[in-house]
């Protein structure tokens, strides 16, 4: 299993100054191959709503290499890990008995806020991405003071590049208090001087998450756990979540979310089922295929960066994921058919975000016959 630590030399030398490099130079080139392909997965049906259990064997994974990777979760800051292939869980590790419990996803809220904005656009609440977002807030038309930012689309937003300030990543050492001290988190992201022009630039900002909220509500009427109730979490049989309020009624876009781990599997199958649930189209095949193709170059600890999900290659797969604070993962695999969420504690190193990337390559190596 020396290989299975292979990052963990890399995480310490690039260290801090890897993270720091969050702002990416943005290229007009779109990758030619999204990872969500047409056909590139089997759709799962779960007609029960309930995961079926099986074993490594059954779908051809190597069980030792999956067990050594559970034991070396075990020691780590892991509290949970859930491995489902070909629509069955084939493994999973909870700390203290926590199968049941509802876990912190931090920023994997983000990719749950853009299926939200897919589905608003394909029920006609939204007319695409490409509308500036100027027009949904009136109230603060003052702060639209200048060309670059009156040129704010959600496509910015969505794809991490409106040019707003936000160093989320560097001076505020990957925290949001800035914002979420004050009475109006619209307001303060809003009034943000423009650091560059829209399209430019990468840089990570959950500012730009929660004006999407904002937004949903503004245009659907409801907030954003509302709507997600009624159009994603109810139809996946989802009935268990927390999401925290926001100062507008709606929901914190960027961050917060709790949820199951096999709750947060359903939607890591939903993308690779391309949209659809036992036989329900709930998001749009586009949709899934535009969000999840590259629109940044991102970040090099960690990848590409599509519409709210990340995308990078583990053993020459290309997968596809959500991401959060202290090493939360969703992450798919479109031609293996597999999906692996981690849920981990909070320790006060930003290193231990990079640390189940290790754990998601081997289990990546353990499916045979690839």
């Amino acid at each position: 299993m020396t290989e299975l630590f292979r990052y963990a030399k890399l995480a310490m030398l690039a260290g801090a100054a890897s993270l720091i490099l969050t702002m990416s130079a943005c290229s007009s080139e779109k990758s030619l191959a999204p990872v969500m392909s047409p056909g590139n997965s089997k759709v799962i049906n779960l007609p029960n709503g309930e995961w079926p259990i099986g074993t490594p064997e059954q779908v051809e994974m190597d069980p030792k290499e999956v067990e050594a990777v559970m034991k070396y979760a075990k020691e780590s800051p892991v509290l949970s890990m859930l491995v489902v292939k070909d629509g069955t869980i084939v493994s999973e590790y909870y700390k203290d008995g926590m199968s049941d419990s509802k876990l912190a996803i931090n920023s994997i809220t983000k990719s749950v806020t853009s299926l939200l904005i897919g589905i608003a656009i394909d029920k006609g609440y939204l007319k695409g991405i490409n509308e500036p977002i100027e027009s949904f807030f009136p109230e603060y038309k003052e702060l639209f003071d200048s060309p670059d930012k009156r040129s704010i689309t959600l496509e910015h937003l969505l794809s991490m590049t409106s040019g707003l300030h936000f160093p989320e990543w560097t001076d505020w050492n990957y925290m949001i208090q800035p914002m979420t001290e004050t009475k109006d988190w619209n307001q303060f992201v809003l009034s943000q001087p423009m650091d560059s022009r829209p399209g430019e630039i990468w840089n990570y900002n959950t500012g730009g998450s929660q004006l999407m909220a904002a937004i949903l509500r503004k245009t659907t009427g409801q907030s954003e756990l509302d709507f997600a109730k009624e159009h994603l979490l109810g139809p996946l049989g989802i009935d268990s979540v927390k999401w925290p309020r926001s100062p507008d009624d709606s929901n914190s876009g960027g961050f917060g979310l709790k949820m199951k781990p096999r709750d947060l599997a359903k939607i890591g199958q939903l993308v690779l089922n391309r949209g659809v649930w036992d036989g329900k189209r709930i998001v749009s095949e586009a949709w899934i295929r535009e969000s999840t193709s590259r629109h940044s170059e991102g970040n090099v600890s960690f990848g590409e960066y599509g519409h709210h999900w990340w995308m990078n290659q583990y053993r020459g797969h290309k997968a596809v994921f959500g991401m959060g604070y202290a090493g939360q993962y969703l992450t798919l695999v479109p031609d293996l058919n597999l999906v692996i969420v981690v849920n981990s504690a909070a320790t006060g190193n930003p290193q231990d975000t990079l640390l189940p990337i290790q754990f998601i390559e081997s289990l990546v190596k353990a499916v045979k016959n690839k």
